[in-house]
C-alpha cells in the first residue's frame, strides 16, 4: 500500500512539473498576478488523548496580500473515552462483589458498539504566511479562527459474568468475563476556537507537502495534535 502511495505521489509531481512548464508562456503573455489558492488534505493525530481511529483533515486557503489570507479547515479528531481506558475500578463493575477479578477473566465487547468519541470541526480562519528562504519554497503559516463542532460522546458500563461449566449437550466451559455495554450517548453542536501552525515545502507552483501542529479549544474536549498532508493548487 505504501509503495502505491509513493508511486502515485511521484506521478502527481511529474505531471505538475510538466503542466507548470506548459503554463509559463501563457502566464507571461497574460502578464498578471494570480493570487495563491491551496487545497490541503492528509492525516491527523490527537496527541493529548488515546485513540483507536485514524483521523483526517482537509482545507482550503486563499492568500490575498502581503502573506495574509483566509480559509476553511475541516478536521476529525477521535479520542478513546475514559471508561474504555484500562480496567474500571472494582467498585464500578456491576454484578461483582469480590475484591479481585478471577484470573483469566475475558473482556467481551460488541464490535458494532465500541467506538471512540469524535469531534468534527469546521473552522473559518485567518492566516499569515512567512517565507523562510529566498525561493519561497519553504513557508510558515500561522492561522486561527472560530470553529463549529459536532461532537459524539459515549460512556460505557461493565458487568461481571461468572460464566458456566457447561452442561448436557454443551461440554465446553465458559469462563468469567467482563461484558461492556454502552450506557450513555450524547451528540451536540458547540462552538470552539481553532489554531494551527504549518510548515510547507512546495516542489513547484502546484504541489507541496506540509507538517502542522493544531489545537481546538471547546467545552466538550479540547484537543491538540499533528497533521501531515499534501498541498495542491496555485501555490506561488
Amino acid at each position: 500500500m505504501m509503495r502505491k502511495l509513493i508511486k502515485l505521489f511521484v506521478v502527481v509531481v511529474c505531471i505538475s512539473n510538466y503542466g507548470y512548464g506548459q503554463d509559463l508562456g501563457t502566464e507571461n503573455k497574460q502578464n498578471k498576478v494570480r493570487k495563491p489558492i491551496a487545497f490541503t488534505n492528509g492525516f491527523s493525530k490527537v496527541l493529548n488523548a488515546e485513540s483507536d481511529e485514524l483521523d483526517v483533515y482537509a482545507g482550503i486557503m486563499l492568500e490575498r496580500k502581503n502573506g495574509w489570507g483566509y480559509g476553511f479547515d475541516f478536521t476529525k479528531s477521535a479520542y478513546t473515552p475514559s471508561s474504555l481506558q484500562g480496567l474500571p475500578p472494582i467498585s464500578e463493575i456491576e454484578n461483582f462483589e469480590g475484591t479481585e477479578l478471577p484470573e483469566g477473566t475475558d473482556i467481551n465487547f460488541s464490535y458494532t458498539e465500541k467506538r471512540d468519541n469524535r469531534l468534527y470541526s469546521l473552522s473559518l480562519n485567518v492566516f499569515k504566511s512567512i517565507a523562510l528562504n529566498n525561493k519561497k519554497s519553504i513557508k510558515l503559516y500561522i492561522m486561527a479562527g472560530p470553529s463549529i463542532i459536532y461532537s459524539e460522546d459515549y460512556e460505557y458500563k461493565v458487568e461481571f459474568s461468572p460464566g458456566s461449566s457447561g452442561g448436557f449437550g454443551f461440554p465446553l466451559s465458559i469462563g468469567p468475563s467482563l461484558d461492556y455495554r454502552r450506557s450513555k450517548e450524547s451528540k451536540k453542536i458547540i462552538l470552539g476556537g481553532f489554531s494551527k501552525i504549518s510548515l510547507r515545502y512546495t516542489f513547484n507552483k502546484v504541489v507541496g507537502l506540509e507538517l502542522s501542529g493544531y489545537g481546538n479549544v471547546n467545552r466538550v474536549k479540547s484537543v491538540y495534535g499533528v497533521q501531515f498532508g499534501v498541498v495542491l493548487g496555485r501555490l506561488k
